[in-house]
């Protein structure tokens, strides 16, 4: 009875006013809120916590395009379990940086080329540079004509910056390399250069003070048992540089 006779309309009214004050305004108006109306400008700094998202809600799509860099990644976040597979390929690798082998030079002579008499052919340069031990490997494919009767042979010289690329010496060759062939039917073989004991210079360069300019030629010439026929091509070095 004391309660009820104390209900009255000013006392009713206070209570909501209260209440509004206290929080019922806050749940009131955020019912009320209209479409897209809360942006960044309305959180505060540090109200969107990890805790607070939920689970996947932020995907790829969601992240703008350069968003994520180096600086913002924690330390040791990115772990090999965390890399798509064969997301890392090596055209995103700079080979530069890597301390690893890889092909620093490619030298390439498409010929074709006669090896009758034989000769020597300028396959190409490279600067092999300050501190880069270098090794190479080389080859061509030599083609012997029909009219080239069998046995017939082959045999091809690697040369390193030879004085006189006509006349080689010793102090010249790097490798060499040999073919014999007895089908008697047009055929083609590839000859690989292969370390010649007997030579002085040696597949390999080691790492120089300063740059380096290194020229290579083949002198390379072949043999018939009767008539003739011969060629080479696809001459090439590649140089495998390690620093």
């Amino acid at each position: 009875m004391r309660i009820r006779k104390r209900l009255t309309y000013a006392n009713v009214m206070s209570s909501i006013a209260i209440f509004l004050a206290l929080g019922g305004a806050t749940a009131f108006a955020a019912a009320q809120l209209a479409k897209n109306s809360v942006g960044t400008p309305q959180l505060k700094k540090n109200a969107v916590t990890t805790a607070k998202l939920k689970k996947n809600a932020v995907a790829t799509a969601k992240v703008r395009k350069g968003a994520i860099n180096t600086a913002r990644l924690k330390g040791n976040a990115v772990t090999t379990a965390k890399i798509k597979k064969n997301a890392v390929t090596g055209a995103k690798i700079k080979a530069s940086t890597t301390p690893f082998s890889r092909v620093t030079a490619r030298l390439r002579n498409a010929g074709p080329v006669s090896l009758e008499p034989a000769g020597s052919t300028l396959i190409g340069t490279y600067a092999q540079p300050a501190g880069e031990n270098d090794q190479y490997t080389a080859g061509l494919e030599v083609t012997f004509d029909a009219g080239c009767t069998a046995p017939r042979s082959a045999i091809a010289y690697l040369l390193l910056n030879p004085a006189d690329p006509t006349k080689p010496s010793k102090f010249d060759v790097a490798g060499l390399g040999i073919v014999i062939d007895e089908t008697g039917a047009t055929a083609t073989h590839r000859i690989n250069i292969n370390p010649f004991a007997e030579t002085f210079s040696g597949m390999q360069s080691f790492a120089p003070s300063a740059t380096v300019n290194q020229t290579f030629y083949m002198y390379a010439g072949a043999e018939c048992t009767a008539g003739s026929g011969a060629s080479a091509s696809n001459l090439g070095v590649d140089v495998i540089g390690t620093k």
